[in-house]
């Protein structure tokens, strides 16, 4: 199996997934986003690991922490290559339209709740919650980025497909399947 398209995130994030310590993307549409809104439009896609300066100043005590664990995912990129090593699938999408909703995504990612809400309130109130199971890629591939692929937009089109014949998960299905579950409820009314 293949796949041509990928999310682009902060490898601190990437990192925090590929270790099973985030289930759950909260996710706002870029400038480069029609209407600036975001899309799903898939629910298998790669994760394209992007730097962003100030992500120190936005993660909570556990993603400071796999920062100071993993000081060069604070870094910018030192080679042009961009590594593809987790493939995510959406086994649950939550639109959030409260703030106080937010507090739900505390324990299942690395953002701090400033920054989580800075997302929910950027041009108008809400929020997509996507709950993801991760998966790790054995042969991770990796990407020369083209022009394309710059800018402020959540998806990316790889211009190739990319194999993930050789994907393990993250987390066991019963972990795995608790923490959405968890989650899911404390998302919902």
């Amino acid at each position: 199996m293949t796949l041509r398209l990928a999310l682009k995130e902060w490898k601190i994030v990437c990192e925090a997934i590929s270790q099973g310590e985030q289930i759950v993307l909260a996710r706002k549409g870029g400038i480069a986003e029609p209407e600036g809104e975001f899309e799903l439009p898939k629910n298998r896609f790669w994760l394209y690991p992007t730097f962003f300066h100030e992500a120190a100043a936005k993660l909570n005590p556990q993603g400071t922490e796999l920062l100071k664990q993993h000081p060069e995912l604070g870094q910018a990129p030192t080679s042009d290559q961009v590594p593809l090593t987790i493939v995510c699938e959406v086994a649950a999408a939550v639109y959030l339209q409260q703030e106080s909703q937010l507090q739900a995504l505390a324990s299942e990612q690395i953002l701090n709740e400033e920054a989580l809400a800075m997302r929910f309130h950027y041009r108008q109130p809400g929020l997509h919650a996507l709950i993801v199971r991760a998966y790790v890629a054995a042969s991770p591939a990796s990407l020369t980025p083209t022009e394309a692929m710059s800018g402020c937009k959540s998806w990316v089109d790889l211009g190739e497909d990319v194999e993930t014949d050789d994907l393990r998960p993250v987390l066991e299905d019963t972990k795995f399947e608790a923490r959405k579950k968890i989650l899911l409820s404390s998302l919902t009314p």
